[in-house]
């Protein structure tokens, strides 16, 4: 089947499709390695944090704290029942693990993509993996590993959808994060922030290419709520009240939205750190764990790239990405550190 388009884009996909294949073949070979080094490593019971509830909720498919992570339960649950060998935790905990795998893939398929490079995608997927929180929370039965694999997907999404080269591919794609927005929202809420970042450029980029209508905004909105489908377990799971231990009552609407709008811990309170929860707190302790996590030259390299993704973008003619948010966010968090060491 040909490429319908313009000769820029027919050019922009020829030279798209031999890092497409290539990066396929990267992506499952850094899963496979990833993934090894993360079973290796498996606690064989229940680790700490909320792994005792989520394996048990999962277990007996009851409701876990707010917002339910309804996503997470089905799926561990559906593990445990697959899974052959093993206790029910270890069960979960194999399953955490090959999400933190599918997330390192996921982000090596996306550097790649930006940059053509093997080494870089192996070193972006490698430092993230193997910094040390990536590493404790995705061997564990907790809900990071799903949202880290929901990031690196909308991430490849986001990248694939700008080498589209038609309208039909890029309408596909659309629909496809649309609805992988929606599923994300079943696990964290947190990723709200990425999804708050990416769904006004792709509908940005659908409007400059004359492609967004009403129409095509009721689809990609109903694929969106198609992804919150999962949800529902939470009034059936809370009706048939089969489960030993279950958190609160869904059975009722304002019993849903409390859970769903997780009130009991502040709707807008998304995470909580040792010096408070707000949101300059938040991102103060989030950049102090970046200091922690990543060294001076991980940081440098980080910089490093965004300068030379600029440079190639406008040596090459061809419309990218934007480079400059990230570039400044680097530049903001290498002075910030250096300021915050004095």
């Amino acid at each position: 089947m040909g490429l319908r388009g313009d000769g820029p884009a027919r050019g922009r996909a020829a030279r798209a499709w031999p890092r497409r294949s290539g990066g396929l073949g990267g992506g499952l070979a850094v899963f496979g390695a990833v993934a090894a080094v993360f079973t290796a490593t498996l606690p064989p019971s229940v680790p700490g944090g909320d792994s005792g509830e989520l394996i048990t909720a999962a277990h007996e498919l009851g409701v876990a704290h707010p917002p339910g992570y309804p996503l997470f339960t089905l799926v561990a649950q559906l593990a445990i029942t697959l899974f052959p060998f093993g206790s029910v935790a270890y069960r979960v905990n194999l399953l955490c693990g090959l999400f933190g795998a599918v997330a390192a893939s996921l982000l090596f398929f996306t550097a790649f993509r930006l940059s053509g490079s093997y080494a870089g995608g192996i070193l972006a997927a490698g430092v993230f993996s193997f910094s040390r929180l990536t590493w404790q929370w995705s061997i564990a039965a907790e809900v990071f590993s799903l949202n880290n694999l929901f990031v690196g997907l909308l991430m490849a999404l986001t990248v694939h959808f700008e080498e589209a080269a038609t309208a039909e591919e890029r309408s596909k794609i659309a629909k496809i994060g649309a609805f992988c927005c929606g599923l994300s929202l079943c696990n964290q809420h947190t990723i709200v922030l990425y999804v708050l970042c990416i769904v006004p450029w792709i509908l940005f980029r659908l409007l400059k290419e004359k492609e967004l209508s009403l129409g095509s905004l009721l689809k990609l909105s109903l694929c969106c709520f198609a992804g919150l489908l999962p949800y529902t377990y939470l009034p059936i799971s809370s009706y048939l009240n089969q489960a030993r231990w279950t958190w609160g009552d869904q059975t009722t609407l304002l019993g849903f939205l409390t859970h769903f709008l997780r009130e009991e811990y502040g709707t807008f309170s998304l995470a909580k750190s040792e010096i408070g929860s707000s949101m300059c707190q938040i991102l103060l302790a989030q950049v102090t764990n970046m200091r922690t996590q990543l060294s001076f030259n991980i940081q440098a390299l980080a910089v490093w790239a965004n300068i030379c993704l600029a440079r190639k973008s406008s040596d090459s003619g061809c419309r990218a990405m934007p480079w400059w948010p990230s570039l400044l966010v680097s530049v903001w968090l290498h002075l910030f550190l250096r300021v915050t060491e004095c």
